[in-house]
């Protein structure tokens, strides 16, 4: 009886291993493509927002042969010619396959051998070709009747019996296929279904505001941050940005609060966590929207600064977090840094000196050609207006050039701005105080020299002033009416 149990086991032990050996490793992807006369065929994978080629294939037998030994990270892959067409496949567990289609017709001749989810998502392509062919032909029926209310009546009805069986093809697919590739792709993919009946509000009338915070609330409803796969693919960079750049209210709490909890959700996986930290830094460290240089410094002393990010060099985590030291000080809201410098009059005059509402902060040159360009029109909008809304002019001049620099403000009629040569400071150097990249820079301070707004182009002067102003006299009236 001993014997017979050892036996077995050892049976079992051989056939499981003959099996494990057996299984095909590496990847195999053999592309047939017919009507295409290079010799060359490249397969390259999505990366959030960029491509990155994977693999060259040379014509052998009239095939494209990709392969390695290591399998390929799960995602959808392009076949790319040298005329930069290209079809996609999906690759994930099955890696040894073959697909035979023509170069002038990818999706409507394709037939995959050996991996159930390409045969799947081109079946489903073609059939999205074949509505999309019935939408077109419906617009081409239809483009010169949209006057008629009956006719456009009847194509809108045709058109959404068109959408409704894309709909409906999706769902049926899902339902059969919970755990295929393909599944989590068109779950990612999927927009919010807005409810068609609104709740009501505490006047008892349909709730506007329901519609964006449904559609925001529900945005990445079937979206899972965590799965490298969607990384590699289209879907994960443009929902994310969308989301981010459309969906969001532009303010910096606002984006802090939904950045890190997008991070949060990607950290299960090293390859998603690295790639959300790396594009919301990017993003707000270049974005062109005021303020949102303060979502920056947030996530770099989150993630930067802690060691979160731990694949970072040391050289590039030098320079960001100096970056981040430098914005940290001129937040919206912050109190402007400091500067003394020598005027006109070989005087020492500080910014924090000047006593006004209003104080605008410029940093010019006087070979700047933008510079002579904006310079009249503030100066414009100062004579005009300065003294009613107490604003004054707080000008750095960065030439060394003394004489250059006088004759300007000569030739511009300026010199009763508060003049001051950037060249000669008794503070530091402040093209890292104020982060000056190029000139004109503007700043714009209130009386406790608070910034109110920065980098704003000279007609946002006038602007930002007014609606400050108005702000703030619209609150003094709140409060004496709460007095009274």
């Amino acid at each position: 009886m001993k014997t017979f149990k050892l036996i077995s086991f050892i049976l079992v032990a051989f056939f499981v291993t003959t099996s494990l050996s057996a299984q095909k490793k590496g990847y195999n992807i053999k592309v047939t493509l017919d009507n295409y006369h290079d010799s060359i065929l490249y397969l390259v994978n999505y990366y959030g927002k960029t491509n990155q080629i994977k693999d060259t294939a040379f014509v052998k037998k009239g095939a494209f042969v990709f392969s390695g030994e290591e399998a390929l990270k799960g995602g959808i892959y392009l076949c790319v010619t040298k005329e930069r067409k290209y079809f996609e496949m999906l690759v994930d567990q099955e890696q040894h396959f073959s697909i035979h289609t023509k170069n002038d017709d990818f999706v409507g001749s394709a037939k995959i051998k050996g991996s159930q989810d390409n045969q799947d998502f081109y079946t489903y392509l073609k059939f999205l070709e074949g509505k999309d062919k019935e939408r077109k032909n419906l617009e081409e029926t239809y483009k010169n009747k949209l006057e008629d209310k009956d006719a456009k009546a009847e194509m809108e009805k045709k058109m959404k019996v068109i959408n409704t069986a894309v709909i409906d093809y999706k769902e049926a697919y899902i339902k059969e296929n919970p755990n295929a590739f393909l599944t989590l792709i068109l779950n990612a993919s999927k927009e919010p279904e807005i409810p068609k009946e609104l709740p009501l509000n505490d006047k008892g009338e349909p709730d506007s505001t329901y519609i964006y915070k449904y559609y925001k609330a529900h945005f990445f409803d079937g979206f899972d941050f965590a799965d490298e796969r969607l990384l590699r693919t289209p879907l994960y960079a443009s929902k994310i940005k969308k989301y981010f750049k459309q969906v969001l209210l532009q303010h910096p709490d606002t984006l802090i609060k939904e950045a890190d909890e997008i991070i949060a959700k990607a950290k299960p996986n090293k390859e998603t966590y690295k790639y959300c930290i790396w594009y919301f830094t990017y993003e707000t460290e270049t974005s062109q929207i005021m303020g949102i240089d303060a979502v920056f410094v947030h996530l770099v002393k989150k993630y930067y600064e802690t060691g979160e990010a731990y694949w970072i060099n040391e050289t590039v985590l030098k320079n960001i977090t100096e970056r981040a030291h430098v914005l940290d000080k001129l937040w919206i809201g912050k109190e402007a840094p400091n500067m003394i410098m020598i005027d006109t009059l070989n005087n020492l005059k500080a910014l924090y000196g000047l006593n006004a509402d209003y104080t605008v902060v410029l940093f010019w040159d006087p070979d700047c050609g933008h510079c002579r360009h904006e310079i009249p029109i503030i100066r414009d909008w100062i004579n005009e207006n300065g003294d009613h809304y107490g604003a004054k002019v707080f000008a750095v001049c960065s030439d060394t050039n003394l004489v250059k620099w006088k004759t300007f403000l000569r030739k511009n009629k300026i010199q009763q701005w508060n003049n001051v040569n950037g060249t000669r400071s008794a503070t530091k150097n402040y093209h890292d105080l104020y982060d000056i990249i190029s000139t004109p820079t503007i700043y714009l301070l209130d009386k406790d020299k608070k910034i109110i707004a920065k980098r704003l182009g000279a007609e946002q002067v006038e602007e930002f002033i007014k609606r400050d102003y108005k702000n703030k006299a619209k609150k003094k009236e709140q409060q004496t009416e709460q007095k009274e």
